[in-house]
């Protein structure tokens, strides 16, 4: 293809040169020290005779005779030989990249694998001139070339091939002056077969160019895992800048653990040393390895592989079905925090990403109106609905405010001192309701009386120790931390990113509203999973995490250690009372969530109808989140889940994934 750019003006008159030889002078002032020392002369102090020196300069007189013929003979005979091998005497240490660790589950079931590719490098030195200066010129009719050859496989994203050459001026000049020797630069990953033929062919029109044998990451099971593993690719600017002991060429996670990890994946590279002609081609029969290089740690993840399947499929099927905008799904061990399925739909194919994706797939990808890159799962902050009736009956129960006999009348609904109405879902009218019966039926009146006999600022501690607004810290990158519905966070929103909300907290109406789910309360799944596991295992809020144990290339094992969150959360006898709501909301006289109680084991769970957007002319909302949490088996629990569907319609369409899918692990045996 013809070009008509040029290599980054900046380059032009620029000497590149190497850290200068200490050599010569090391030996002027070797021969400074013998004539100082006086050992020319027979010294008085000596006892040295001086015929001994009489001797040594004849000695000294016919040695050089046969060195000034021997240097001619190298002028006249050898000269040729000489000129020629001087073309061929420069030396190249080149990086060894370390072999990254692969990714394997819970059960032992490779994850990620390294598989062989074939890579472009460019050798600068073939471009230095005598005087030290890049040639621009011939590096620029090179880089049109091959890029000409090269096509698709630049796969850079958003970047025309002006712009790439334009940039490598930048990537040459800054490898070349930060490395004390020769260095290859890498400009194109993973060619196909038929690009590196042509390549081949016509390298002698292009110096310094080799094509070398590589590995890149291979992810086994595509779309199921992406949100987990995320995928690696060349370190940028921003990666050198913030990982330590990156350089340019470098190959670094990107997102997911291969990102969190990327230390212990990434080994420790080596350094090879070998023979280049004027070419920059190596003509070493055996290069030197000067440092071999160590292969980067193993990781065995919590995640158990079939589990995950299965709970992005039923999402997938899920979000199709009741034309959702996506949906996140988790099970979680209550007792430990290990994550054996972790989904966020729709997904996408890491392996796309692995080298640099093309322009055109990655549009693809960023123009899909189900924003696949967003994982759900750790980063949707959305309205709870009524799941947070779980964190609020525990609240009210552990401060005092509430006991398990306190009795609040649901009706179809009233107003508040200033008009404003507040009721129950759908009008249903519920009658007198303890804390049990408020969760079971999910009253919106019984917790709207609970905080109007109470405090908004002093339920907020209580709602701090759930998580509520604070990053679980779990190991993918990327999580959001939710939003803390308190007077202090509607202001602040009010002079920030919500300019239409009035700056003042109204004690019935802003306080009701977020005791239920709604208002200005966010939360994420992973939140909800993570305080649903606290609720169940006694009150410990643990980190939630999918590493469990690092294993070396000698097989040493390094388990992965998560200290909790929060200990303690509230009281047993608070705990206790909850879960007996949770339970009669799944198999009570009352339960709204009675789908749930037909799998095969005991579970107890809190369903979310969770609305937003526009309300019709009956005052309902049109669109809602749909929500169910829990735990099981109730008795002796041992894992919690969540699954949501994004503006997927009533929480039953929530709660028919999660009886397929505790359905489902009953009967392959992952509960006893």
């Amino acid at each position: 293809m013809a070009s008509s750019f040029s290599i980054d003006k900046k380059l032009e008159n620029k000497k590149l040169s190497k850290p200068s030889s200490v050599w010569n002078d090391s030996k002027a002032q070797g021969f400074k020290d013998i004539v100082k020392r006086g050992l020319f002369k027979g010294s008085p102090d000596s006892d040295v005779s001086p015929w001994n020196f009489i001797y040594a300069f004849i000695f000294f007189f016919l040695s050089f005779g046969l060195l000034i013929t021997s240097i001619a003979k190298l002028q006249i005979v050898e000269g040729a030989k000489m000129a020629q091998r001087s073309e061929i005497n420069k030396v190249r240490i080149s990086k060894i990249p370390a072999e990254r660790g692969i990714i394997f589950d819970a059960d032992g079931v490779k994850l990620v694998e390294n598989v062989a590719s074939m890579n472009v490098y460019l050798s600068i030195e073939s471009y230095i001139e005598k005087d030290g200066q890049l040639d621009n010129e011939k590096l620029g009719a090179s880089m049109d070339t091959l890029g000409g050859m090269l096509g698709d496989n630049w796969r850079q994203v958003a970047v025309n091939s002006e712009e790439v050459y334009d940039s490598l001026s930048d990537r040459v000049y800054s490898i070349y002056m930060s490395s004390p020797y020769f260095s290859k630069i890498l400009l194109a990953s993973d060619i196909d077969n038929d690009v590196a033929i042509k390549i081949k062919a016509r390298m002698q029109e292009i110096p310094g160019i080799t094509i070398d044998n590589g590995n890149k990451r291979k992810y086994l099971y595509n779309e199921y895992f992406t949100h987990i593993l995320g995928y690696t690719g060349e370190a940028s600017a921003r990666d050198i800048e913030i990982l330590e002991g990156i350089g340019m060429g470098d190959t670094v996670g990107k997102i997911g653990v291969e990102r969190y990890y990327n230390e212990e994946f990434r080994g420790i590279g080596g350094q090879l040393a070998e023979e280049i002609d004027a070419l920059g081609r190596s003509v070493s029969k055996e290069p030197y390895i000067l440092k071999t290089p160590q292969a980067g740690k193993t990781l065995y993840l919590t995640i158990k592989k079939d589990i995950q399947i299965k709970m992005y499929e039923l999402l997938a099927d899920a979000v199709t079905k009741h034309d959702a905008a996506g949906g996140a799904g988790i099970i979680q061990d209550v007792n430990t925090g290990e994550i054996l399925a972790i989904v966020s739909y729709p997904s996408y194919n890491g392996n796309l990403f692995v080298g640099g994706i093309s322009q055109s797939e990655y549009s693809q990808i960023i123009n899909d109106k189900r924003n696949p890159l967003l994982n759900r799962a750790i980063a949707a902050q959305m309205p709870p609905g009524s799941t947070f009736k779980t964190v609020i009956a525990t609240a009210g129960l552990d401060s005092k405010v509430i006991t398990r006999n306190t009795v609040y009348v649901s009706r179809a609904g009233y107003s508040f001192s200033n008009g404003a109405p507040f009721q129950e879902y759908r009008k249903n009218v519920y009658g007198s309701l303890t804390v049990v019966d408020a969760l079971a039926v999910s009253s919106n009146i019984f917790f709207c009386e609970l905080i109007r006999d109470w405090d908004m600022n002093k339920l907020v501690p209580y709602l701090e120790k759930f998580g509520i607004g604070a990053y679980t810290k779990i190991d993918i990158p990327g999580e959001a931390p939710g939003r803390l519905p308190s007077p202090e966070n509607k202001i602040k929103l009010a002079k920030t990113t919500s300019p239409w909300l009035e700056p003042i907290w109204y004690p019935e109406g802003d306080s009701c509203n977020s005791v239920i789910g709604q208002g200005i309360t966010l939360v994420t799944p992973i939140q909800m999973s993570n305080w649903m596991a606290a609720i169940a295992n006694g009150g410990t809020l643990y980190t939630p995490h999918v590493a469990k144990k690092f294993v070396d290339e000698k097989g040493f094992e390094y388990p992965v250690k998560f200290e909790p969150l929060q200990e303690n959360i509230a009281s047993q006898s608070s705990l206790e009372i909850v879960r007996k709501g949770m339970w009669e909301t799944v198999n009570g006289s009352r339960g709204i969530v009675g789908s749930l109680s037909n799998t095969g084991t005991k579970v107890a769970a809190k369903t979310g109808t969770a609305e937003f957007g526009k309300v019709n002319e009956k005052g309902i909302y049109e669109d809602t989140h749909a929500w169910v949490a829990g735990f099981f088996p109730f008795d002796k629990p041992k894992y919690s889940f969540t699954v949501f569907l994004e503006d997927g319609g009533s929480s039953s369409n929530a709660s028919a994934v999660m009886r397929e899918m505790i359905t489902w692990m009953v009967q392959n045996g992952f509960v006893e």
